[in-house]
């Protein structure tokens, strides 16, 4: 009989016990995984956000289009860009995302990037849109395709569908732009039925030339409208992520309290499982030392029991949990555009803490098991 197979004799023979086990340890890494995007998502609020962009908001919610060219003109200031919220069904799936003008938007937003082949369609079609990686896969899109998303904004002719040519599928170092549909404002702006909204914006993107010069090209474009009317709040992009993370409170404190109370609870469930697993198992520990089983060969039988309950739960934990990400991702994005930002931290971490709760929960058991008196033990059977 080798090792394994006396391991998973153990495990069918309370198949209950072992089972629930295993669901705790995974419900636990699940939780994990969640709170590592989580994290990802508020802190790349704060470290992603380009350094040299500025937010210009308006008194109201609307501000002219005709500021993009006065905002152009500021010393320190590269290129001005501007979106408006854009969405749609297409066969009944949500999609949204933005119309801006291209091309100036493409230098705002570097972390947008297209093939020289992609950008000169895009700029050769006023129809033309470009999709995230992420949103193209979730609805089959390929280059090339015309989309037709309905339920859209009103337009002139009395429809609400609106058509656009697939130019290209990008893919960016920002994963909240992969779940968008970005199309040309000039041609969603002058179809559009409403005309009380045409040529108004809810906001500005500003990309300066020196991130040193940020504050200066900040007050410069406020003082340029302080006596119109809307006059304007520029912001760095930074500050104002900044603002929005502190809004939810300390999440970095309340994140880790999460983790820590659900990895106690798991420990508490698998040690004692660990623990009553090996006292139930003492008179057969008694036996395999009686016909030779060295203390090594005992302990090595025990930490691997324990590492199959740890590593199994684990891997069920973090497939759990990263299809509950991506279940969370179209909510969210909106909200934490780098949200299930994972990299390969959390799986290193994850792999870590098997290897450290496994000995955690195995330590006792198995210093139970390898220091048993033998003939005492076999005497009470």
């Amino acid at each position: 009989m080798t090792d394994n197979s006396i391991i998973f004799a153990v495990f069918r023979r309370h198949k209950i016990r072992t089972l629930f086990t295993v669901l705790s340890v995974a419900v636990a890494f699940a939780i994990f995984l969640v709170v590592a995007a989580l994290q990802s998502g508020f802190s790349g609020l704060l470290n992603v956000a380009g350094s040299q962009r500025l937010v210009v908001f308006g008194e109201s919610l609307a501000l002219p289009l005709s500021y993009a060219d006065k905002i152009a003109k500021v010393p320190g200031v590269k290129a001005v860009s501007y979106g408006a919220f854009f969405s749609g069904f297409f066969r009944d799936k949500f999609v949204g995302g933005f119309a801006v003008p291209f091309p100036r938007n493409l230098v705002v937003d570097p972390e947008l990037k297209l093939t020289a082949a992609e950008t000169k369609a895009l700029l050769a079609d006023r129809q033309a849109a470009v999709a995230g990686a992420d949103l193209a896969s979730q609805m089959g899109w390929k280059v090339g395709d015309t989309i037709a998303l309905t339920r859209g904004l009103p337009q002139k002719n009395g429809s609400s569908t609106w058509y656009f040519h697939l130019v290209g599928i990008y893919k960016s170092d920002r994963p909240g732009l992969q779940q968008d549909f970005n199309v040309h404002y000039a041609y969603v702006n002058e179809g559009r039925a409403d005309l009380a909204n045409k040529d108004k914006l809810g906001n500005f993107f500003v990309y300066i030339d020196d991130p040193r010069h940020i504050d200066s090209v900040s007050h410069a474009i406020d003082a340029l409208f302080a006596t119109a009317q809307p006059s304007t709040t520029t912001f760095p992009e930074l500050l104002l992520a900044a603002t929005v993370v502190k809004s939810y409170g300390d999440i970095g404190a309340i994140l880790i309290a999460v983790s820590v109370a659900v990895f106690f609870s798991m420990l508490l469930v698998a040690g004692n499982t660990m623990a009553n697993s090996v006292r139930q198992r003492v008179h057969e520990f008694a036996l395999m030392r009686a016909v030779g089983f060295s203390r090594g060969r005992l302990a090595g039988l025990v930490v691997r029991e324990a590492a199959f309950v740890i590593g199994s739960g684990a891997v069920v934990g973090l497939l759990l949990g990263w299809q509950v990400c991506r279940l969370m991702l179209p909510t969210l994005s909106t909200v934490m555009p780098y949200f299930l930002a994972v990299g390969w931290q959390p799986f290193a971490l994850a792999a870590l803490l098997v290897v450290f709760f496994t000995l955690l929960i195995g330590i006792l058991p198995t210093r139970r098991a390898t220091t048993l008196a033998v003939a005492d033990t076999l005497r009470r059977l």
